[in-house]
Parts: structure tokens; C-alpha cells; sequence
């Protein structure tokens, strides 16, 4: 679930479309008026559990919510303005999504950073990450000039944006610009699955490189990575972006983990 807004604002009810559909035989009408109207309903808006949800992720992911915080659903309801029901639905997703676990009599709280997840995520993404790097090298070679330029000019100002938070020294913006580039790795490689996969467990990732502080030339470097592969892709260098895509993630994984314990 990836809500469209982080505001608060109560949504309204949906109004079905109205349709007029032309004549038809009895025994079909009614089912010609389902059918229209089942494919004329509008897109409903962010709920206010989908943005309560949505503050938290941001909250917890960002460090502003630590490992072990408590989750007071009182406390959270007043500094989000919101009543107890759509609190409690964004707990129950977080909890079930890893974000948040019961701690006894402590009640909710965030969840720790477990060193055998990360273990498990870096193992996936061994795999995965290399693919897409492959992948979209290979459709980034196939894109007509114009496209191509401005898919481009999207990845570099993702590059631009973690190499101005990390001259600010901006570790929540850092960290957060990581996962947006290589989301946008993931788009690139045209498999909707893989990005969708990947977006849920670089949350987990930002949470980790949060709280794992990384000396400023590992960052650097970490950057200069992200654009030689970029440099891979763009040039549809398939073998080379597997390469360094590969060599990008074992590096991440020996520094994530190793903290943990």
C-alpha cells in the first residue's frame, strides 16, 4: 500500500458515475447497467487510514519513530489529530508488515532492527538488484531518443538530490533519496512485480541506514556507485550494470549487517 498523501484532511463519499446506456433487451438490462456502472466509478482519494499509515511508515522509516518507541495510540492520536479507528488499522498494517511488534507490557512498539531480516533482505536483494540493473539496461537501450533523455534527466537529479543531503549532512533526506533511486532502477527495468517487491523492504532499509551511521567517505562512496551504474544502464551495458549492481548490494549488506551484530 503506498498512499498518494501524508495530509489529514477527511475524505468524502465516492459519487458513482451516472450512465446511459442504450436500449437494450429486458433480460440485459440490468446487466448492461452493472457493467456500466462497475467500469464508470471513480478513483476514491487517500482514506485517512491510508495517510495515517503513511505518516507513521514515514516516521518510523525516518527515525523520528526508533526501534523500541513505544506506539501509544492515545499519544499518537493527539499529535496526528485523528480518532483511535484509522490509528488503530495503520498499527495493525505496520505491525503485520514488520514495522511494529507487541512487547509484553510495554504494549506496541517499533520493531527492532533484527540482524537475521537484513540477512534475509540482502540475500534477496543478491538477486533482484542485478536483474534489474540488467533489465533496464536492456530496455533503456531500446527507448526511443526522447524518452531516453528524459528518463535521464529524472535518474541524475535523483543522483543530485542524495549528493545535495549528503553535502547537508542530511541522513533522513539521505536515505531517503537512496530509495528513490533505485526505485527508479526498479521502474526502469519494466517489471511492475520486482518494484512493488522492493519498495516494502527498502522502507525496512531506510530504517537500518538510519540508525546505522555510516562514516561520511562510505557515503561518498555509496553515491559514486549509484552513478556508475547509472552510467551501466543508460549505456544499455547489461553485463556491467549486473556487475556493478552486484558488487553495490555486497558492499551495502557488510555494512548494514556487521553493526547488528
Amino acid at each position: 500500500m503506498h498512499p498518494a498523501s501524508t495530509g489529514f484532511a477527511e475524505t468524502g463519499e465516492a459519487t458513482a458515475a451516472q450512465t446511459s446506456p442504450g436500449p437494450a433487451a429486458p433480460g440485459n438490462a440490468a446487466a448492461a447497467r452493472r457493467t456500466a456502472l462497475d467500469i464508470r466509478l471513480p478513483e476514491a482519494a487517500p482514506s485517512l487510514y491510508e495517510q495515517v499509515y503513511a505518516s507513521l511508515l514515514d516516521a518510523i522509516c525516518a527515525g523520528v519513530l526508533r526501534p523500541g518507541d513505544r506506539l501509544n495510540q492515545d499519544e499518537l492520536a493527539a499529535r496526528l489529530g485523528v480518532s483511535r479507528q484509522p490509528l488503530t488499522q495503520a498499527l495493525t498494517v505496520l505491525r503485520t508488515q514488520g514495522f511494529a511488534h507487541e512487547a509484553g507490557r510495554r504494549g506496541l512498539v517499533v520493531a527492532p532492527l533484527a540482524r537475521d531480516f537484513f540477512v534475509w533482505l540482502y540475500e534477496l536483494r543478491e538477486s533482484l538488484d542485478p536483474m534489474a540493473a540488467r533489465l533496464a539496461a536492456s530496455r533503456c537501450a531500446a527507448l526511443p531518443p526522447d524518452v531516453h533523455t528524459a528518463r535521464t534527466a529524472e535518474a541524475r537529479a535523483r543522483i543530485e538530490r542524495g549528493r545535495a543531503a549528503l553535502a547537508r549532512g542530511e541522513i533522513a533526506e539521505l536515505t531517503g533519496a537512496d530509495m528513490a533511486f533505485h526505485i527508479w532502477l526498479y521502474e526502469a527495468a519494466g517489471n511492475p512485480l520486482l518494484t512493488e517487491t522492493l519498495r516494502l523492504y527498502w522502507n525496512h532499509l531506510r530504517r537500518a541506514m538510519i540508525t546505522v551511521l555510516e562514516p561520511v567517505g562510505t557515503r561518498e562512496q555509496t553515491w559514486d556507485e549509484h552513478e556508475a551504474i547509472l552510467d551501466a544502464v543508460l549505456a544499455g551495458d547489461e553485463r556491467r550494470a549486473h556487475r556493478l549492481s552486484l558488487r553495490h548490494v555486497r558492499g551495502a549488506a557488510r555494512r548494514v549487517i556487521k553493526p547488528l551484530g
